[in-house]
């Protein structure tokens, strides 16, 4: 007899199942084949992913398809990355992809992810151990294939921007077997040769399989160990590579590598006639403040010697009395000035000035009493009559007044 009691709905069972499923598969890898493909006008991927004996649905939404690099079609060899979920209404279960790559190159793709991982957690991306690139480097290494497009698209950009700049070529193998360890070991190379001032390290563009050697650990870490600061130049368009992410500067192409490294002789010489103009301000102002230190100093030292004082004393006395000469003179022509008319009209008024018109003045002998009318002296007494040219004495003889009242 059934025991209804240890019964459960469909729900609860799918719930269960839901639980289980997803609480175990949350990140899983899947390879397979790309069957009923359906690119809903949502946007959404539905398709179904099968081998030869099971299949799977499979959802990848409009939110992570959005950025695959290819179109997936039905046949299609795939390697998915997602979570299992169970679609509760229907009791199925399904992936929902996040990430979807051709199987071609989905196995370096999990190495690149998976080393990638590992080395930002050990540090070497971060931008605190980024080595500054200089500023006028003398010598300039460089990491590629001898016979590509890169080395020459290097040396002539070089040779155009800065040709005073030596270059190094290192030559390597810069795809297939063997290239990543000849890469890392021309790093160590020239670290040990301790004369280059920068590296240039990469190649022109090419598929995942043939850029492959700059992905490979090796690789990152002899950039990460370098004292010398390395340019990674990988040629590549939208993808970084591993080596981007540890050296200390990345370029999208060998090109742009050698324009960032050496600045140009115009460039240059621009800096220095702005540098010249900075230092010959400098030089004029440290000479103006020098020529008032020094006149600083000539005075405090004469002013410690007593000659010295005396001269200076004696030069300011002597300026003080040319001051008050020249005063003294200026007042005299002005009082003179002022005086003009005064002293011409005292001289109007002098009685020589008017004796000099024809008059004369009378005195009488011997006490010099000026005779002022003819009653003033007496008949027969002399006096002296004072004219401009001289004096002479005289005797009255006769009263003038008295004959013409006669008369």
């Amino acid at each position: 007899m059934l025991d209804t009691n240890q019964t459960i709905s469909v729900s609860e069972l799918t719930n269960q199942i839901k639980n289980l499923l997803e609480g175990n598969f949350q990140q899983i890898w899947v390879s397979g084949e790309i069957s009923n493909f359906k690119h809903h006008y949502s946007g959404h991927m539905y398709f179904t992913l099968k081998d030869d004996s099971a299949e799977i649905k499979a959802v990848m939404f409009k939110g992570f398809n959005q950025y695959l690099r290819f179109k997936p079609e039905d046949g299609m060899q795939v390697l998915a990355n997602g979570r299992l979920s169970v679609y509760e209404q229907r009791g199925q279960y399904q992936l929902i992809l996040k990430q979807l790559e051709p199987s071609g190159i989905g196995t370096l793709y999990l190495a690149f992810e998976a080393l990638k991982k590992q080395l930002a957690e050990e540090g070497l991306f971060d931008i605190e151990k980024k080595q500054k690139l200089p500023e006028y480097p003398k010598t300039i290494g460089v990491i590629t294939s001898q016979s590509g497009a890169a080395v020459q698209d290097i040396f002539q950009i070089l040779e155009r921007r800065a040709p005073f700049v030596d270059i190094i070529l290192r030559a390597t193998k810069v795809q297939g077997e063997g290239a990543a360890l000849d890469i890392g070991q021309a790093i160590e190379e020239f670290n040990e040769y301790k004369k280059v001032d920068v590296i240039i390290m990469g190649r022109g563009g090419g598929s995942l399989e043939d850029l492959w050697p700059f992905n490979e650990e090796i690789v990152a870490r002899a950039i990460s160990a370098s004292t010398i600061p390395i340019i990674s130049a990988v040629g590549h368009e939208t993808d970084y590579s591993i080596s981007d992410m540890v050296a200390d500067k990345y370029t999208s192409t060998p090109s742009a590598a050698a324009e960032i490294v050496s600045p140009s002789i115009s460039d240059i010489k621009e800096i220095i006639d702005k540098q010249q103009l900075k230092l010959e301000s400098y030089m004029k102002y440290l000479i103006e403040r020098k020529w008032q230190n020094i006149d600083e100093l000539i005075n405090r030292h004469s002013r410690q010697q007593p000659k010295k004082v005396i001269d200076l004393q004696q030069s300011e006395l002597e300026k003080l009395s040319n001051r008050f000469v020249n005063s003294i003179l200026q007042n005299q022509n002005i009082l003179r000035m002022e005086l003009s008319p005064l002293t011409e009209k005292l001289s109007a008024l002098n009685p020589i000035a008017i004796m000099k018109r024809g008059y004369s003045v009378a005195f009488k002998l011997p006490d010099r009493q000026i005779i002022r009318a003819s009653g003033d002296i007496e008949k027969g007494h002399k006096f002296e009559l004072l004219t401009s040219k001289g004096s002479f004495t005289a005797t009255k003889i006769m009263d003038l007044t008295k004959s013409k009242n006669k008369q």
